[in-house]
Order: C-alpha cells, then sequence, then structure tokens
C-alpha cells in the first residue's frame, strides 16, 4: 500500500513541476537569465525601466552627488520620479539640493554641468 501511494505522489509532484515550468516559460515568459542573475548588481535595470530612467541615472552617476532634485516637469510624471528614486539610491532626491535633473526643452536658469540626449543636468 505505501508503495502505491509513494508513486501516485511522485507522478503529482512531477506532473506540478512540469506544470510550473511550462507556465512559467509559456504564460509569463519566464526568463532564467533573470532568475540566475537576479543578485548581480544593476542586473536588468534595462528590463525594469524606461529608457529616460536610465539616461537620467547616469548622468546622476557621472555628476558623484549625495542627493538630486527635480525639475517641475519631471516631478509631475509619476512613473519617471518614482523609479529615479528607486534606481538612483543610495544618491536621494532632495527638494532643496542645489543639483538639478530637467528635460532639454525646458529652460533652467542655472550653470549646465552635462547633458544627454533627452536630460540635462545643472547646478543651481
Amino acid at each position: 500500500m505505501k508503495t502505491k501511494s509513494f508513486y501516485f505522489l511522485t507522478i503529482v509532484l512531477l506532473v506540478c513541476a512540469l506544470k510550473l515550468v511550462q507556465i512559467g516559460y509559456k504564460r509569463i515568459h519566464f526568463s532564467t537569465d533573470l532568475f540566475l542573475n537576479s543578485f548581480k548588481k544593476n542586473f536588468g535595470e534595462e528590463h525594469a525601466v524606461s529608457e529616460n530612467v536610465l539616461e537620467a541615472k547616469k548622468l546622476i552617476l557621472q555628476s558623484q552627488i549625495s542627493n538630486f532634485n527635480l525639475s517641475n516637469e519631471l516631478v509631475v510624471n509619476a512613473y519617471f520620479r518614482q523609479r529615479i528614486i528607486e534606481l538612483s539610491y543610495p544618491i536621494r532626491l532632495n527638494r532643496n539640493s542645489k543639483f538639478l535633473i530637467a528635460k532639454n526643452s525646458e529652460v533652467i536658469k542655472c550653470k549646465l554641468k552635462s547633458e544627454s540626449k533627452k536630460f540635462k543636468f545643472y547646478e543651481c
């Protein structure tokens, strides 16, 4: 009797495992690359956020600052604001910071420190 239940349990577990694999690959586009590298520093950023956020983060990192501020136009964009705060940590968003990130189209009367395709980095 025990061997029959053991075989039954083994078959059920095997079917469950195969179903999980099928769901992972077919339905939610599971990536083994993301899974295996998930604990590497800065891995998968390009999958998680938009190019705009990555570009702004690059400006922040190049400047070697401890805090930054966003222009009014960027603060209004909730997605951008939230993602840049999360991605640039431990560099923090500070409304009183003298360093400002703005879109290229915005006119800011501060000293331009650097720029990229879509953003400019100012010191006020």
